[in-house]
């Protein structure tokens, strides 16, 4: 089988998802009224973040969103490039990826692609952890363990060994489990099917695993370890050092811990229309007080993160720019 017919099986895999269609019926085609995006699965961050932001813009602005949950960077990436979505949910570190061509996206049919924030989100806190039963305290105990690695998903597996860097391993060191999604891995992980694994703190699947009989371990990245640090961003460069205070456990006395953090953000294709950029973006600053309270990360989705520049190496959209002007928000520096 050939490069290209692999990919694109792989494409068609990964690209064999539910559609949800929120606050509306089923759709056939595009209009001014309808807008559609990719996300991860059903039960993660990304996923819960559409449906309460999704919920403000009909609300606001009448435009129902069609969510199309995709188990792997290729499989989100695909159809915005394509032009059959009209945006994506993913983090900033998927961004970097695929903005510089680099890892799964380092092929003839990708390379450096021109993506766009069409909103920039609140900063995902993005811990390692296993189970707090599990013996394993320290990333360095990892060795011999079993680790995960998410087919088609580069973002997450560099996470994944840049996290075992940090404790002076490698995937050679360890067991590797390959899964087709984010939340199959996680849901192992609580299974105990995998030793570690990598998730925002407080995604559903942590939760899961503090919720149970096991518990949940969370591993610190002491902040003045620099030569771990260096070891950590040779394999993922996108995250800077962040002080966990919002995770799963907390509330069972998990003291706060040292991980790493990046942007959560909407994207778009630079091709992406501008009015339906510009509309979306407006109704997501209109819907604020209607979404905020709908997960423990979306009051972080503000209009002051909006216009952070911290951590993000690509450009806004014009769709976004427009509005931002509009505001009266936009800089020079932006």
């Amino acid at each position: 089988m050939g490069k290209k017919r692999c990919f694109r099986v792989l494409v068609s895999i990964a690209c064999a998802a539910v559609f949800v269609l929120i606050g509306a019926g089923a759709a056939t085609g595009m209009s001014k009224k309808d807008v559609s995006m990719t996300a991860y699965g059903v039960g993660t961050q990304a996923y819960i973040f559409s449906a309460g932001i999704a919920e403000a813009v009909d609300k606001v602005a009448g435009i129902k969103t069609r969510v199309i949950p995709a188990g792997n960077d290729v499989g989100r990436m695909l159809p915005l490039r394509a032009g059959e979505v009209d945006l994506s949910i993913v983090t900033g570190g998927t961004g970097w990826v695929v903005s510089h061509g680099a890892f799964d996206f380092a092929t003839e049919e990708w390379g450096p692609q021109p993506i766009r924030m069409a909103w920039r989100g609140g900063n995902v806190i993005v811990g390692s952890y296993t189970r707090a039963d599990s013996g394993i305290k320290k990333l360095s105990d990892l060795k011999g363990k079993r680790v995960a690695q998410v087919i088609g998903s580069p973002t997450i597996n560099k996470n994944v060994e840049g996290f075992l860097a940090f404790g002076g391993l490698t995937l050679k060191d360890c067991k590797v489990n390959k899964f087709p999604s984010h939340g199959e891995a996680g849901k192992a992980l609580t299974e105990g099917f995998i030793d570690m694994y990598q998730f925002g703190t407080t995604g559903s699947r942590p939760m899961e695993t503090a919720g149970s009989v096991h518990g949940i371990h969370w591993f610190n990245m002491d902040p003045n370890d620099q030569a771990g640090w260096e070891r950590f961003w040779q394999h993922a460069p996108w995250p800077d050092k962040v002080l966990a205070t919002r995770y799963a456990g907390k509330e069972k006395g998990i003291k706060p811990f040292w991980t790493a953090g990046y942007p959560y953000n909407l994207w778009a294709w630079k091709s992406t229309s501008a009015e339906t950029v510009y509309t979306y973006s407006k109704a997501i600053w209109e819907g604020y007080d209607l979404y905020k309270d709908k997960h423990p990360e979306l009051p972080h989705w503000n209009h002051e993160t909006l216009v952070d520049s911290n951590g993000c190496y690509y450009p806004y959209h014009e769709g976004v720019i427009k509005m931002l002007k509009e505001k009266g928000v936009w800089t020079a520096k932006l």
